[in-house]
């Protein structure tokens, strides 16, 4: 599994983001559906399913470990 490029988003003065058209293409995200947003060490993740943070955090710890053994 890699880390994928979906786009930027442009924070308006009102304080909302637009999530790019790949990327809800991607995640199958229909309008009206709400995101849910995890911050992680810095890391701004965004999810479709409400999850516990635990699983967050783990899922992220695991992916950097496969791609430190992947170099």
């Amino acid at each position: 599994m890699e880390a994928k490029f979906i786009g930027k988003a442009k924070l308006t003065k009102q304080g909302q983001l637009t999530l790019p058209q790949e990327a809800r293409q991607d995640l199958k995200i229909s309008p009206k559906s709400e995101v849910y947003w995890y911050e992680f060490n810095d890391i701004l993740i965004l999810v479709k399913d409400l999850v516990n943070p635990r699983e967050i955090i783990s899922f992220v710890l695991d992916f950097i470990e496969i791609d430190l053994r992947a170099r």
